[in-house]
């Protein structure tokens, strides 16, 4: 009972170090941050580019996040066997300053596909920071408070990112502040993100090390092959991801969709659209995180995906209804439910993995995870997008009809994971009676 009290206060110690630039690199995802990136681009240059261009650009910010996390395997090996705090410091002051480059773009139509460019490598670096960080919150927070641990990192940083998206919607306004300082100003909130992160400890890390170069030995370093290697050899881990990216896949269609129904067939401000889809859902990030945490800490992954991938499901019916009526409130109710149903998943998303993974493979896991991810990140906003216009094209309104297309995955993906749930549920009784 001393060791596990002992380990809660390291724990604690080292949760008040991180959560301050965690916070301050939020500042500087804010700007480049999906929905918030996609407005941005939808509103400043559309009317300078063909509209097929800056959709197609919508749809790719919209979908960087997840895209970018298609070269995760190479932070990976980056990282195995590497110690992590001097690692993490640098990319994210690289993270900082490339977010510094997206406000030089000209705005011209040129810059078009520069600002697409510097969001993706943006991105990148981020999705290596996601990957890499996940197992120093393994190696610092025991697994009965991990979630609770850092959904207080996310729920800070999501704030920042909330706080950066409300105050890129009132410039939108009121015109007041030119996009250069706006973006050289998040970049220096990340760069001093960055040396505060120098304080950072790894507890033990030299088991987290010794684990993961036994890990390597075993099966070398991650690569493409290994995702493959891991996918067949772990078939719950397998069906777990091909559910995920059928779930994922049209979580990531649902924004970019959104973006351009709001601006083309609603003819709704680009400020309204940064409140609506990406302040509000960010915002309550707080408000539920803490509930998500109780749940996921409880239970496997499997389960806890079982219950929360509906509410996700929910919030895409509703907010299809309010494309297809352009009703207000039905819009802000779909919002708000869309806000509760991302904070389970973001948690999930983070987490996950560790439920299957093995000691000294977490990283591999979330390494296949992320590479998956970034797969439906490529494909999902994209197609969403041609059937958007293909919509359009042949009838003028019509592109809203796209909206159910995510509406279809997300089901599908909800309904997986119960089978999954159904499944693991029999297994245990089955070794419960033996």
């Amino acid at each position: 009972m001393i060791a596990v009290s002992a380990r809660e206060l390291s724990a604690r110690l080292l949760l008040r170090r991180e959560l301050i630039p965690w916070t301050l690199l939020g500042v500087a995802l804010g700007l480049v941050e999906g929905a918030t990136a996609a407005v941005l681009i939808k509103s400043r240059f559309g009317g300078t580019s063909a509209d097929w261009a800056v959709n197609l650009a919508v749809a790719l910010v919209s979908g960087a996040p997840a895209l970018s996390n298609v070269v995760s395997f190479v932070w990976a090996n980056i990282a195995h066997g590497r110690p992590r705090v001097q690692l993490i410091v640098a990319m994210q002051a690289l993270f900082a300053v490339v977010v510094g480059v997206v406000g030089l773009a000209p705005q011209q139509s040129r810059g078009l596909l520069v600002t697409v460019l510097s969001i993706l490598l943006a991105r990148m670096v981020w999705a290596g920071l996601l990957t890499i960080r996940t197992s120093v919150w393994i190696a610092n927070y025991p697994r009965q408070v991990l979630a609770q641990s850092t959904g207080r990192i996310v729920v800070f940083s999501s704030l920042a990112v909330a706080a950066t998206a409300a105050f890129t919607a009132w410039t939108l306004n009121h015109g007041t502040l030119d996009p250069r300082w706006l973006y050289g100003g998040a970049a220096l909130s990340g760069l001093a993100g960055a040396w505060l992160y120098r304080s950072m400890r790894v507890r033990r890390e030299f088991q987290l090390l010794d684990a993961e170069s036994a890990a390597a030995g075993r099966s070398g370093a991650f690569s493409l092959a290994m995702v493959f290697e891991i996918l067949r050899g772990d078939r719950d881990f397998s069906r777990y991801m091909f559910w995920m990216g059928m779930y994922g896949g049209g979580n990531l269609m649902l924004v970019s969709q959104m973006v351009v129904v709001l601006s083309d067939d609603l003819h709704i401000e680009p400020s309204q659209q940064i409140l609506m889809l990406a302040v509000v859902p960010l915002l309550m990030l707080p408000l539920c995180t803490p509930f998500w945490a109780r749940m996921f800490d409880g239970q496997h992954v499997v389960a806890y995906r079982a219950r929360q991938a509906w509410a996700l499901v929910a919030a895409s019916a509703v907010l299809a209804v309010g494309g297809f009526t352009g009703s207000a409130p039905v819009l802000w109710v779909g919002v708000l439910l869309l806000g509760f149903a991302n904070a389970g998943a973001h948690l999930g998303w983070n987490l996950g993995h560790n439920d299957f993974a093995t000691p000294g493979r977490a990283q591999h896991y979330m390494g296949v995870h992320v590479t998956l991810t970034g797969v439906r990140g490529m494909l999902a906003p994209p197609l969403g997008m041609l059937v958007y216009q293909w919509l359009d094209s042949q009838s003028p309104g019509a592109g809203r009809w796209a909206l159910i297309l995510p509406l279809i995955l997300l089901a599908g993906g909800a309904t997986g994971f119960n089978a999954m749930n159904r499944e693991q549920q029999r297994r245990s009784t089955l070794a419960g009676d033996g």
